[in-house]
């Protein structure tokens, strides 16, 4: 490729902006280097109107595919990005909870950037995918964060729902989901309650198959 050509494909490619309140900022609230380059990455991608899918960015990143999921599994669980959904059902990614932070102040530097594995959404989220049998994808890493962060479902709830599920074959965050909202209606708050009005209804369950 010529200089000519070259500068003709620089000045094609155009340019991105990031704020510098970020890039001094940015491990205050919690990135490291490697997120601020995905944060960038998708950015670009997102900003000429195409999806920076797992796939794409791991080939543009030269990294595996699991490498990038689990560091956009990361960006969900420590509130620095949540999913949406465009009209044509393409999955994007929304940075409005970094900003909030970085905007905030919010300074979690003396926090690990990844969970060390004692977390109890860390516990959540290995619990579900061994059960499952797959890794999980980042929208099911948002919705699980809801559990906790939106309907403040108690851990040991979700656990023994899991188990619910899994004994009646049932794998699926909805399923679980199910269980966890019937036992808040019914003001289940323990494990304990929960298995004891198991047992005082004498095997009989929640239909639960019958809302799907």
């Amino acid at each position: 490729m010529t200089l000519d050509s070259r500068l003709k494909q620089y000045i094609k490619a155009g340019q991105s902006t990031i704020s510098n309140d970020l890039l001094l900022h940015y491990q205050e609230i919690g990135m490291d280097n490697d997120d601020l380059v995905l944060f960038l990455q998708v950015m670009r991608i997102q900003n000429q109107g195409d999806a920076a899918s797992p796939s794409v960015l791991a080939h543009i990143l030269h990294l595996t595919e699991n490498v990038v999921v689990t560091r956009l599994k990361s960006l969900i669980a420590r509130d620095l990005m949540s999913i949406a959904t465009t009209t044509k059902q393409i999955e994007t990614y929304d940075f409005t909870p970094m900003i909030e932070k970085l905007l905030a102040g919010k300074n979690v530097s003396s926090e690990p950037i990844v969970s060390d594995g004692k977390s109890v959404r860390k516990e959540i989220f290995q619990t579900i995918e061994a059960e499952f049998g797959r890794p999980l994808t980042p929208m099911e890493m948002q919705t699980i964060g809801h559990w906790f962060d939106q309907e403040h479902f108690e851990p040991d709830l979700m656990l023994l729902a899991i188990q619910e599920a899994v004994a009646n074959n049932a794998r699926s965050l909805r399923y679980i989901e199910t269980i966890l909202i019937n036992w808040q209606r019914d003001n289940i708050k323990t494990a304990t309650q929960a298995q004891i009005a198991k047992q005082k209804r004498r095997g009989v369950t929640y239909n639960y198959d019958n809302l799907f």
